[in-house]
């Protein structure tokens, strides 16, 4: 009887071991995979970060280029509109003719021939421009975009037409807006 409840205790003793030993090998287990799964995550990461640098500096490099080599607009066409300088300086920028070419290119497309730009005296942001359709100028800057600037030159050109019209201007210097005096 006393030797049953030896066997019986070093049995539960056994087992309680080996409980110890399953809990301790499963834990070593799930430290094993938390660590594997840290590992691809952090690889993963990494991988990420390298390839957003490749792509960056890839993408940087483009633009370095293209700055060292920017296309040039006006060098491609040739104005077909006199150009006058009220000023007399006769020092007209290249980024001022490229907007006149632009410009005229846009007028074009619209079926419109510009005739003469005019930089005025006393400003530097705008231009007048005569067309054949119309003996009206119009005031246009040059902070807006040639295409934007065109489409209204055109909208107001059918305008006058329409209501039969001859202002001595316009001004489409404001987007969406025109003005004719």
């Amino acid at each position: 009887m006393w030797g049953g409840r030896k066997a019986k205790k070093q049995a539960e003793r056994d087992e309680r071991e080996l409980l110890s030993e399953l809990k301790s090998e499963r834990m070593a287990e799930r430290r094993r995979l938390r660590r594997k799964h840290m590992t691809s995550a952090v690889l993963a990461s990494l991988m990420v970060a390298i390839l957003g640098l490749l792509a960056y500096m890839g993408a940087r490099g483009v633009v370095i280029e293209a700055q060292k080599n920017p296309t040039d607009p006006g060098a491609e066409y040739q104005l077909q509109a006199e150009v006058v300088d009220e000023t007399g300086s006769e020092q007209i920028s290249r980024r001022t003719l490229d907007y006149i070419g632009l410009l005229e290119q846009d007028l074009a497309e619209l079926g419109i021939k510009m005739t003469r730009a005019t930089l005025p005296v006393n400003t530097s942001r705008e231009l007048y421009v005569d067309t054949d359709a119309s003996t009206t100028y119009f005031k246009v800057s040059l902070d807006r975009g040639t295409g934007v600037t065109a489409e209204d030159i055109s909208r107001m050109l059918k305008y006058l037409q329409d209501r039969g019209l001859t202002p001595g201007y316009v001004d489409v210097r404001v987007e969406g807006k025109a003005y004719y005096q």
